[in-house]
């Protein structure tokens, strides 16, 4: 979000299971909560830095959990709005429950459900699914804000940007590619490719006469 926005301050919202003692682990409710976390990824930081520093921002919200979310905007009180939700319009969220949540009950047989979706809570959310060893994402959209080509542009910078990450964790934040070989060429190239011809034995004003 720092790369899209230009800001290097910038704060995004993740769920958390709100659980951290053993015996609230098997009880039946509700617990969640949400955490705002502020990561500030100055352009000269290294990619090893800011993991470290995200770590660092992680455990203390961690240590806070059970903090609900709704009195740290009543003592933050910051400007309200119908229009968003208020601290952060950005949530990333993963899904590492074992098995997926599943779950089976004698002479049962059971299936998950997926509800129909047709309004974004957040303006721009990511869901990580840890499967197989790796991780599957979904990207949810305010879409009077973006377009679909927008959000799968965005998807590809990402990966991308991620596979920067991979590939030299000591690389500065600012330096990390974010365009693909064929979007990098269509923007050097194609996008300046502004060549026309023109009277060359015509001054500029007596093209206007």
């Amino acid at each position: 979000m720092s790369r899209f926005s230009g800001q290097d301050d910038v704060v995004i919202g993740t769920p958390v299971a709100n659980r951290p003692r053993s015996e609230l682990e098997s009880l039946i409710g509700f617990f969640v909560n949400t955490l705002a976390l502020r990561i500030r990824p100055q352009g000269g930081l290294s990619v090893a830095a800011l993991l470290e520093q995200v770590k660092t921002v992680m455990l203390a919200a961690h240590a806070h959990q059970d903090l609900p979310f709704e009195q740290v905007v009543e003592a933050l009180q910051p400007p309200r709005s119908l229009a968003h939700s208020p601290i952060f319009q950005v949530m990333l969220a993963l899904n590492n429950t074992p098995g997926g949540g599943e779950f089976s009950l004698p002479e049962l047989s059971l299936e998950p459900l997926q509800a129909p979706h047709t309004t974004a809570q957040f303006d721009l959310s990511l869901a990580l699914v840890e499967a197989d060893g790796g991780l599957i994402g979904s990207l949810e959209y305010a879409s009077d804000l973006f377009e679909r080509a927008t959000i799968e542009r965005m998807a590809g910078h990402l990966q991308v940007l991620l596979e920067g990450m991979v590939a030299d964790d000591q690389q500065s934040v600012g330096e990390l590619p974010l365009l693909s070989c064929e979007q990098r060429r269509q923007v050097l190239e194609s996008f300046n490719d502004t060549a026309a011809a023109y009277p060359a034995d015509t001054l500029i004003h007596q093209l206007f006469e």
